[in-house]
Formats: structure tokens, C-alpha cells, sequence
């Protein structure tokens, strides 16, 4: 039986679209017994990775994937060389992977799930500047504990579980990162909690927050999504950058064209199969160079 790297190799290096749905039904084959570790070769980095994660695969697909999150990461290096970057949701590395092609700046990595912490690691390792915190993030401290699906997790409280924080209480034990520029949130429709729970370092850091904004998955949270620009508006939010779910750059908004936004909420609630990432900018980087997006 074809091993589960050799059919991750083999899907990556053919150029037949025919053959890549062949490759693509042999993994979830694979995947019906078990959830193997495979090597990922991603520009500089060696990822050690789950046969599950869906991001290789998606890049394969979609040249643009994910990769808007390294521009803004390049993008906001070159206003503010020094300063760090929090990556909310940091999985097994991935998001470190991206931006490290595009930045060298500190990340600090913010994973509270078992499953993907010592794969977190042991990428980690291969990159300078890395510091982690392993917890949940949230609009308020509680615990809780993960039910796994693949790539993904569903919380659920207990008493007995892994520790939710805000985002304002974790810079405490990593106070380097206490004027941080880029706040990186992907949690499966939490995202709109962990903003309006980081609302301390919010108005004081002022970062640019890349966020996934998935209307379907925030429904299940019993959010209703828009009302997270009212939050950032207050704190002086003034320009959205969209992006949808294969990376492509939509549309530039100020944060007040609210009916604008709507229709785009509208049009990507989609039962969790589209959604868009975000790049909400402080009105204090307004001047902030945006022509390589």
C-alpha cells in the first residue's frame, strides 16, 4: 500500500488535474483509519504536518491561498521593523511558515489544543525568534475542552480543562510583544470574541488585526458578525482590507460603509464553505504603504 508521504509527494508533483482528484480520493481513504505526520517542503521552511491539514493541498490548488497573510506581514515589517506579531490559532506552525517568507519579525504562537502543540514545536524549532503560549484565547478566562474534528476543534466548557485567556493577559508573561503591530486571529467563528477580549491591548499597541470574518461559523457562536465594526470603530479602526477564502484581494472599505459590508457578509455565508479574511488598519496607519496586495 502506497505510504501516506509518498501519496502526499505524488499529488504535489503531478501537473494532471485528473490525477490530483485521484490522489485527492486516495488521502481520504487514508484518512477513514488514521491521521499520519508527513514532510511539507513550503519555500524556507520543513514542515512537519497531519495528512489532514488541508493547506498544502489548498495551495496546490490555489496559488494564492493564505499567502495574503504574509504580504501583511511583509507590509507591516517595513513600517515597523522591530515590532512583533501575535498568531492567534498558530495550529501546528503553519501561519509561522507563511509569514516567515514574507517577515522575519518575532511571532509570538498561541495554540491551546493537545493535537497540534507538539507539532508546533517541533516546527518551531527550526525558526529564530519564535516564542509560544499554550492556551485558548477568548473574550473571557474560563476552561475548556477541545472535541476534535480534523484540522479543526469545537470548545466546550470544563471545569477541569485548558485555560482560556484574553489576549491582554497573555502579553503579561511575553511583555515584548506588549506593542505588537499584527494580531493574527483564525479560530473557527471565536475570532469576534478574542477581538473585543484583547480590547485593553487593542487601544494601546493599535496593531493591524488580520482576522478571519466566516459568517456561518460565527452564527454558531451566536454572533451577529457586523457588530464587530461598531468594537473596532470606536478604537479607531478606519480601513478594512478584504480578502476571500482563496486569497484574492476583493475590495478596500472604510470601516464605516456598513451597508457595503453587509452585502458582502450576506454573500459569504455560505454554510462554512466561503469566508473572508480581514485586515482592519488603525486610523494611525492610514499612510501605511498597501500596493503589494
Amino acid at each position: 500500500m502506497i505510504s501516506a508521504q509518498s501519496l502526499f509527494n505524488k499529488f504535489l508533483s503531478t501537473q494532471s488535474r485528473q490525477q490530483e482528484k485521484i490522489w485527492l480520493l486516495l488521502r481520504q481513504h487514508k484518512l477513514k483509519n488514521s491521521d499520519p505526520v508527513i514532510q511539507w517542503n513550503y519555500h524556507e521552511s520543513v514542515l512537519a504536518i497531519n495528512l489532514s491539514h488541508d493547506l498544502p493541498f489548498n495551495l496546490k490548488q490555489f496559488p494564492l491561498y493564505s499567502q495574503n497573510l504574509g504580504k501583511v506581514a511583509g507590509i507591516i515589517q517595513r513600517k515597523y521593523p522591530k515590532a512583533g506579531i501575535i498568531d492567534v490559532g498558530a495550529n501546528i506552525g503553519d501561519s509561522v511558515a507563511v509569514i516567515r517568507h514574507f517577515s522575519e519579525a518575532p511571532v509570538l504562537c498561541i495554540e491551546g489544543n493537545p493535537k497540534f502543540i507538539p507539532l508546533l514545536q517541533k516546527n518551531a524549532a527550526q525558526w529564530k525568534n519564535i516564542h509560544m503560549e499554550f492556551c485558548f484565547v477568548g473574550e473571557k478566562e474560563t476552561k475548556v475542552q477541545p472535541m476534535n474534528n480534523l484540522g479543526t476543534a469545537w470548545l466546550k466548557e470544563d471545569e477541569s480543562g485548558i485555560p482560556v485567556r484574553t489576549i491582554s493577559s497573555v502579553i503579561k508573561n511575553h511583555s515584548a510583544f506588549a506593542q505588537a503591530k499584527l494580531l493574527k486571529i483564525d479560530t473557527d467563528g471565536f475570532d469576534n470574541q478574542i477581538i473585543r477580549g484583547a480590547k485593553e491591548f487593542l487601544r494601546e499597541a493599535k496593531p493591524g488585526i488580520f482576522f478571519e470574518y466566516d459568517p456561518f461559523f460565527l452564527a454558531k457562536q451566536n454572533e451577529r458578525g457586523p457588530e464587530i465594526l461598531d468594537f473596532l470603530e470606536q478604537l479607531g479602526y478606519q480601513t478594512l482590507h478584504i480578502f476571500d477564502n482563496l486569497g484574492h484581494y476583493l475590495i478596500k472599505l472604510s470601516i464605516n460603509e456598513r451597508a457595503h459590508f453587509e452585502h458582502l457578509h450576506n454573500y459569504f455565508n455560505r454554510d462554512g464553505s466561503m469566508y473572508m479574511d480581514i485586515w482592519a488598519v488603525h486610523q494611525q496607519d492610514a499612510d501605511i504603504d498597501t500596493s503589494s496586495l
